[in-house]
Order: C-alpha cells, then sequence, then structure tokens
C-alpha cells in the first residue's frame, strides 16, 4: 500500500526539468525540448533533497548555490575538482565508470544509496554523469527502489515523469532488473569490492607521492650503499 501510495504520489507531479537555456542543432543534442546537455546547465528534482543532473549544472557554481548543495554524488571517467564547488565544505563521492553496457555499476547501489540518504538528511543531493541521462539516472532508479521497494518499472517510470530524456544502457537496465531479483540486498564481497575500488581511487594522488619518495630518495641511497 505505501508503495503504490508513493507512486500514485509521484507520478502525478509535472516534470520539473529546470534551468535550461539556448538551442543548438548538432549532434549531441537532446530531442526533447531540445536541450543541450553538453553546454547548458539542466537539473530535475528527483524527490524532495533529490536532484539528477548533467555535469554542466554540477560545476555551475549558481546552481549549487540557488539548490544549498550539500552532497554531490559524480559518477563519471574524471572527478569534479573541489575548487569547482562554491561551499568547500560541500561532500562528494566519485564513483568511476563509463556509459557502457559492459559497465557493472551493481556493486556500487549501496554506498551511492548511503550516500545520496546522508545528502537529503543534511541537506540537497545532486547525482550527475556527463549527461544526467545514462549512469546518473541508473544510481538514482537504484535509490528509489531500494528506498521505496519499488519495482524497475515504477521507478525507471517515475524517474522518467520527473526527467522524461531519462535513458539507462541496456547492461544498466539488466543490473537494476537484477537489483529487483536480489531484493534489493548485494552480497558483501561486491560491497567491500566497490568500497575498495572507490578508496583506491581517492588516496591514488597519496599513493603516487609515497612511490616518488620512494623512488626518489630511497633507491638512490640504496646504490650509493650498494
Amino acid at each position: 500500500m505505501l508503495r503504490s501510495a508513493f507512486v500514485a504520489a509521484f507520478l502525478s507531479i509535472p516534470n520539473p526539468v529546470l534551468a535550461f537555456n539556448g538551442l543548438r542543432s548538432w549532434a549531441r543534442r537532446v530531442v526533447y525540448e531540445k536541450i543541450d546537455l553538453c553546454t547548458q546547465s539542466c537539473y530535475s528534482q528527483i524527490v524532495p533533497g533529490l536532484y539528477l543532473s548533467n555535469a554542466k549544472a554540477a560545476v555551475d557554481a549558481d546552481v549549487i548555490r540557488a539548490l544549498n548543495i550539500t552532497h554531490v554524488l559524480t559518477i563519471e571517467t574524471h572527478r569534479i575538482p573541489k575548487s569547482a564547488f562554491p561551499n568547500p565544505h560541500v561532500a562528494t563521492l566519485f564513483i568511476r565508470a563509463y556509459d557502457s553496457p559492459h559497465t557493472n555499476l551493481l556493486p556500487y547501489f549501496p554506498m551511492a544509496n548511503a550516500f545520496i540518504d546522508e545528502g537529503i538528511h543534511r541537506g540537497n543531493v545532486l547525482v550527475h554523469c556527463h549527461f544526467g541521462v545514462s549512469r546518473s539516472a541508473t544510481i538514482v532508479i537504484a535509490y528509489l527502489m531500494a528506498k521505496y521497494q519499488l519495482t524497475f518499472e515504477e521507478a525507471f517510470s517515475y524517474v522518467r515523469n520527473r526527467r522524461r530524456f531519462i535513458n539507462p544502457n541496456p547492461g544498466f537496465i539488466s543490473q537494476l532488473k537484477e537489483y529487483e531479483r536480489m531484493n534489493y540486498d548485494v552480497s558483501s564481497f561486491l560491497r567491500l569490492e566497490a568500497y575498495l575500488n572507490v578508496k583506491a581511487r581517492e588516496h591514488k594522488y597519496k599513493i603516487a607521492s609515497v612511490t616518488a619518495i620512494f623512488v626518489g630518495i630511497l633507491v638512490p641511497l640504496a646504490v650509493l650503499i650498494a
């Protein structure tokens, strides 16, 4: 009953795709409303406190400030530098992922869900990939599925109602359907794998610095001693 009430209530809200302007006539233009997702900020409120956007909106200081964003979840091939945010205290989570059917996002669902929940409770969270169409939409759909015990079809229809041009690739759709079959319970092993992947990327610069010190100082020292 709760699930049905949630679906009925939110599917009745009109689509609030916001902050887009200008039209372009080139290949990367989105057909719906002709929004240029490469150069125009475009974000959509999915539920109170949760926004789905393209990368342009995520680095738009006016958007971050206007929406009072406290958490930014990036699903991309490159992270956004902290200097891009007007508030240096914005919490960030970076999941490195390509928009490919072979990319496995399922292990990252629990981590992303926890981050989104934290963002909603502490302020507002922005989830984005490059266009806000496939990778980030997949993460947001997975969040709604687990949070409100929705089926894939229910969550997908709801998010598409709020942002009509979402289009997760076939691999991500299969993973979301598998997530539903798993009853939103990702194994501890996969969770650990995702956690280690994220942490390794967070600390890669520190690791590189330690390696540089080792090569630059210890190795020459060892040669001199020998």
